[in-house]
């Protein structure tokens, strides 16, 4: 099928071939049995009248013995007027005798019938047209014709036919000859028998003389005083010695079945059939010109191919179907290839099947744009993969609004969008971008929900950046991990962003093995009550590779919930702080509260509060002691999702902290509705406290929030005793920082606790 489709045409032109090679070959068999036919025809009508003739000249030397013999039996017969009554009694059975006469043997006319007055007449030994036949039948026992010819006292073309009357010794006593009319002899019997003049009939003499011509008009009678022309005799000739080899003269005249040839001469090519005639030493001839036969042909060949031509139209129409149905399914599939089924746009393939009408030794310089929506996936989680669908399609219209001309704009995957475009200015090209931007950000109102989505930007340009296509994508996706960083922002690629790029792909390379090499470990901050008292810890991850170094929670975590990691990290770090706060516990003899830090990733897994109070239950940790700290920034994007999942959890007992407080968004009616149980004052107003008035008073502000609103409150970072006195005063429940202890693993804590806290 693969193979019929790739090569249709060429199945219908070897179609077409075959059939005309069909048709030729059906031509040709025509032709052979319109040519046999006619051959056959030409032989039998041939054969009619030769033996036509031989029968009735043969009639005719009957009555020329029986004429002859009265003339030797009986005396009174030879008196000139008892010959003269016989022979008119001859005339009267033959119509086509014009008179009979009686030659002496020195070919003097001695007296002929209708009162001809032979005294006139020519001596035939001594006229050219008639020695030669007088001389042969004076030698021969058998009647003789002479040659036609003009007889000028009958006025007429005659061809003469005579009979020697020998004595009983053998001696020749007169030669009684009759003059045959050419058109009431030869020519009568041959149209009787060619009465649709189909063919040009000949009889030739021995001596290649014309006996008889059927297409011999008016006085045109030269070529009876003309040999047959060489070229033809020669024709016969050759094909004798087709069919029988060469043969001798005797022999030549023994063939008496028909044989035909094609004889091409300068006017046109004709079919030509011959008999011999023993007896007389006559050639019958029939003639048919090719053109007639080619006639025929073509009047039965214009039929077959008009059939011919019908065929291939049809067959030409079907293929045409066949084709534009192919032609429009193949450009439906191409369509489908090149374009993005959900948007219409185009897509990856085309890009790689069509970069090089971009990229090219004399190509022009180019910008290429690659946009990412922002918590895009927070959108499939939360509302399924159909609104988001709805969205993506709607975003493809927005941006194909705003693209400028002479740009290709395509749906890279996902949320991810290209656009190629001839601008390559800096600022235009910056510009372009924000307006995408600005475009994606508007809110989307589907199904009578209202979506806010962001939109992050790279660019880079061509050949600056890059002089293939991938070159140029991991130019633009770098730019974009830039944008990514600050949401909702353009960045055009800068070699010293590459670095940082590369870094980053290093650690997420290094951090898919961290788990299995135990490259990874927990640590504990402790925390502090007001009073001084031993309150709990802050479980923390650290991760050493030996490539790479230390490298610290806010560089991989990041990476790890981009790559898909963070489910996996996650549950590392439940499952380990679990394990160790159990030996921690039970090696101090007592219970301390432990907050864990939650990712918004991981938080957002379907199955994550099953998983985490199953893992709760399995370990035989209390729900009152452990508290989960939330980013602020989470809580305000996906309040909705969020908001069963962390009533589920309260509801086992477990404490939820909002962590950096104060760098959101969030409200006070916001906070209302949260289950939140803590507020962690975020360290960068913690650090300006002391030197700023306004981070000295949002640091208070956040303190009397949450008195008012019944929740503990954390200050972290505290690493200074003017720091801890003045948060002391606000009213803060407790602390955390390098001022008290650094993060530490399990049995540092262990000492640290006891030496601090229990001496």
């Amino acid at each position: 099928m693969a193979l019929l489709k790739k090569n249709l045409w060429s199945i219908f032109y070897i179609l077409t071939t075959c059939l005309t090679l069909y048709f030729a070959y059906v031509s040709y068999a025509q032709w052979q049995r319109l040519f046999g036919n006619a051959q056959n025809s030409q032989e039998n009508t041939l054969r009619l009248i030769a033996n036509s003739t031989q029968a009735l000249y043969r009639t005719n030397e009957i009555m020329l013995d029986i004429l002859g013999h009265r003339f030797l039996e009986d005396a009174s017969y030879q008196d000139n007027q008892s010959a003269m009554d016989i022979l008119d009694a001859a005339l009267e059975g033959s119509p086509a005798i014009i008179s009979i006469a009686l030659v002496d043997p020195q070919g003097n006319m001695l007296f002929a019938t209708n009162n001809l007055d032979v005294s006139n007449f020519p001596n035939l030994l001594e006229q050219p047209q008639s020695r030669e036949s007088f001389i042969e039948v004076m030698n021969s026992d058998t009647m003789v014709f002479g040659r036609t010819y003009f007889f000028e006292p009958f006025q007429d073309w005659i061809v003469p036919i005579r009979k020697a009357i020998r004595n009983p010794d053998g001696s020749v006593y007169r030669v009684i000859t009759a003059a045959l009319r050419l058109d009431d002899s030869f020519g009568h019997l041959v149209k009787s028998i060619d009465q649709e003049n189909r063919y040009l009939s000949l009889i030739v003499r021995d001596d290649m003389y014309l006996q008889y011509a059927s297409d011999s008009q008016g006085n045109e009678f030269s070529r009876y005083q003309q040999l047959l022309p060489t070229n033809k005799q020669q024709a016969m000739i050759t094909a004798i010695e087709r069919l029988h080899g060469n043969i001798q003269e005797d022999a030549f005249w023994r063939l008496d079945q028909p044989l035909s040839f094609v004889y091409t001469s300068e006017k046109s090519p004709q079919l030509i059939s011959f008999q011999n005639n023993t007896v007389y030493k006559l050639r019958f001839m029939l003639m048919t010109p090719l053109d007639v036969l080619w006639k025929d042909f073509v009047k039965l060949f214009s039929a077959h191919f008009l059939i011919f031509l019908s065929v291939v139209g049809v067959l030409y129409a079907l293929f045409r179907i066949i084709a534009t149905a192919e032609a429009k399914r193949n450009a439906d599939l191409l369509h489908q290839a090149t374009h993005d089924q959900l948007t219409g746009l185009l897509n990856r393939s085309y890009l790689n099947k069509n970069v090089h009408q971009w990229i090219h030794p004399q190509a022009s310089p180019f910008g290429l744009l690659y946009l990412d929506l922002d918590n895009f996936k927070n959108i499939n989680d939360s509302f399924g993969h159909h609104l988001g669908d709805m969205l993506l399609q709607e975003l493809a219209k927005r941006l194909q609004a705003v693209s400028p001309q002479e740009t290709a704009l395509l749906r890279h995957g996902g949320d991810e969008f290209i656009l190629l475009s001839t601008i390559h200015d800096d600022s235009e090209l910056v510009g372009l971008a924000n307006t995408l931007i600005e475009t994606a950000s508007k809110p989307y109102l589907i199904n009578s929900m209202r979506l806010n989505v962001g939109a992050s930007v790279g660019i880079a340009k061509y050949p600056e950046h890059g002089e293939s296509i991938d070159d140029l994508l991991r130019a633009a996706d770098i730019a974009m991990y830039e944008s990514k960083r600050l949401k909702n922002s353009a960045h055009l690629f800068r070699d010293a962003m590459q670095e940082n790029y590369l870094r980053n792909v290093n650690i997420e390379q290094a951090l898919r093995g961290a788990i299995e090499n135990h490259e990874l470990h927990m640590v504990y901050q402790p925390q502090v009550s007001t009073d001084g008292s031993f309150y709990g810890v802050e479980a923390l991850i650290r991760w050493t590779n030996p490539r790479l170094g230390s490298i610290p929670p806010d560089a991989f975590i990041p990476i790890a919930e981009e790559s898909g990691q963070m489910p996996t990290l996650g549950r590392y770090i439940i499952e380990t702080t679990f394990a160790d706060i159990q030996q921690i516990q039970h090696s101090l003899g007592i219970s301390f509260s432990t907050s864990i830090n939650l990712s918004a990733r991981q938080l957002l897994e379907p199955d994550f509060a099953t998983y985490f109070i199953n893992k709760m239950q399995q370990e035989n940790i209390e729900g009152v002691w452990l508290t989960l700290e939330i980013t602020e920034s989470l809580l305000i994007e996906d309040t909705s999702s969020v908001l069963p999942l962390l009533h589920a959890i309260k509801n086992k007992g477990v404490q939820l902290s909002m962590d950096d407080f104060g760098t959101g968004y969030s409200s006070l009616s916001m906070l209302r509705m949260l289950p939140i149980d803590e507020l962690k004052i975020d360290k960068s107003f913690i650090d300006a406290a002391l030197t700023s008035k306004n981070a000295q008073q949002m640091a208070q502000s956040i303190v009397t929030i949450g008195k008012n609103l019944e929740m503990d409150v954390v200050a972290e970072g505290i690493e200074t005793k003017e720091q801890l006195e003045m948060l002391t005063r606000f009213g803060c429940d407790r602390f955390q920082g390098y001022y008290f202890a650094r993060p530490m693993d399990k049995d540092a804590l262990i000492r640290y606790v006891k030496g601090t806290f229990f001496p």
